[in-house]
């Protein structure tokens, strides 16, 4: 994924690909495009400026399932849109990847009371010093 600040129009002299811009790299080196292949075309733009596609997802050897620009993001100062892509995780990791599983709960003990002691006063001490209680309690309020 890159920040290119260079469109596709960018990397043509009339018909011919500059030297050294995005398309010759990504067709010197066998690059994909998900936008060209899932969907035919590449978004009108990544940024905020209509007509102004600079940023580029290229892959190679991943396939992707689906691409997608992502509508302004406030109060982010950015004046790109963000990319979201879905790989296939098969491809991505050659089958070779396990199903999710839950661990089986364990009981949290120490033999060493001054351990244990030291744990809990470390742990109270953290949640007075970010106010998770009040933090907490505020979120509930704003859920209901």
């Amino acid at each position: 994924m890159l920040d290119a600040n260079q469109s596709p129009s960018d990397c043509y002299t009339g018909k011919i690909i500059k030297p050294f811009s995005i398309e010759w790299l990504r067709i010197e080196r066998g690059l994909d495009d998900p936008f060209l292949m899932l969907i035919g075309s590449l978004p009108n733009s990544t940024t905020t400026t209509p007509q102004r596609d600079i940023d580029y997802v290229l892959t190679h050897g991943i396939q992707a399932k689906s691409i997608s620009t992502l509508q302004i993001n406030n109060p982010a100062q950015s004046d790109h849109l963000g990319i979201v892509i879905d790989f296939d995780l098969e491809t991505l990791f050659s089958s070779r990847f396990s199903t999710i599983q839950e661990t089986v709960p364990r009981l949290l003990n120490a033999g060493n009371k001054s351990s244990v002691d030291a744990y809990i006063k470390y742990v109270c001490a953290q949640c007075a010093d970010h106010k998770l209680l009040e933090r907490a309690t505020e979120l509930q309020q704003l859920a209901v």
